[in-house]
């Protein structure tokens, strides 16, 4: 048997919460890396930690 065809609604949906479970797991990788970078480069340090509260900010902006 076919299954019945998936909305577009509902395709994009769980694209979008795919796209908040990467989101979320990828935040405390970078705010670990940023940790790792402390004492020896302060640039990596500051990318690394902008970029985690750029993405911690999105998915703030957007909890569904």
């Amino acid at each position: 048997m076919n299954a019945p065809p998936t909305p577009a609604a509902d395709i994009r949906d769980q694209q979008i919460a795919d796209l908040r479970a990467a989101l979320r797991r990828a935040v405390p990788l970078l705010a670990f890396a940023a940790g790792r970078e402390a004492d020896t480069d302060p640039r990596q340090l500051a990318l690394l930690s902008a970029a985690a509260d750029d993405l911690t900010d999105i998915l703030d902006r957007t909890t569904p």
